[in-house]
This record gives structure tokens, sequence and C-alpha cells, in this order.
């Protein structure tokens, strides 16, 4: 016990006397996105894709990590945005107070990162998955 005690000292001391400016300032875009070296290139298909839209390139740059790149469930989040229960059961204002605020602990707050515009188009794009494919 007197080890523990010892141990979490040395660690408290040691977390405590970084020098505080070389400490970065944690911001909302560092939650949001991955850097490049995270970025796995198969789920986010640019080069083979350029005709994206605005809400598909905000979509896998802020959304597809946790709900999929096609929106039908991902590694966190598994509801299926393409559902027609879903498409058909929430508003677009609720979609953009969703994206906007989050949903803690689980999603992150857009508001900050995302202007009233982007979140816009990523309500279209939502629309978009739910529509019949040609």
């Amino acid at each position: 016990m007197v080890l523990i005690r010892i141990l979490v000292a040395c660690l408290f001391m040691a977390a405590c006397s970084s020098d505080p400016a070389t400490l970065r300032v944690w911001t909302p875009e560092d939650h949001a996105h991955a850097p490049d070296t995270q970025v796995d290139p198969n789920r986010v298909p640019q080069l083979e894709r350029p005709d994206l839209t605005v809400g598909e390139l905000l979509w896998q740059r802020n959304c597809a990590r946790c709900h999929g790149t096609d929106g039908q469930g991902g590694r966190e989040a598994k509801l299926n945005f393409g559902s027609p229960a879903w498409q058909d059961g929430i508003s677009d204002a609720t979609i953009a107070r969703t994206i906007a605020a989050g949903k803690p602990p689980t999603m992150p707050a857009f508001a900050e990162l995302l202007t009233p515009e982007q979140i816009a188009e990523l309500v279209n794009h939502l629309r978009t998955l739910g529509a019949p494919s040609e």
C-alpha cells in the first residue's frame, strides 16, 4: 500500500511539474479530427470520387469514423440513418440541433467546429442516405 502511495505521489509530482509553456492547449478540433497519419485512406474515398458534395466531405471528415461511411452504423454508433423509420421519425431541425449540441458523453458537439451552413449540408447528406438508389 505504501508503494502505491509513493508511486501515485511521484506521478502527481511529475504531472504537476510540467512547464506550462510547453503544454499544448486542447481544442475541439483535436477531438473531431484525427491526425492525417491516423486516417484510413480506404475510409476516405476522395481520390476515387472527386464529385463528393460538401455534405459528403463533411460526413467523411467528422462523422464516418463513428457512424460508418454509409451512415448505416460504425464502431461507435450502430444507428442506421438510411432506415425509413429513422428518416421518417426525425425532423431536419432536430438533426441539426443534435449535430450542433452533440449527445454527451458519446457524440461531441460540432457547433464550434462547423458553421450553420455546414451543419445544413450534413443534414442534406443525411437525407440522401435514406433516398432510394437509382
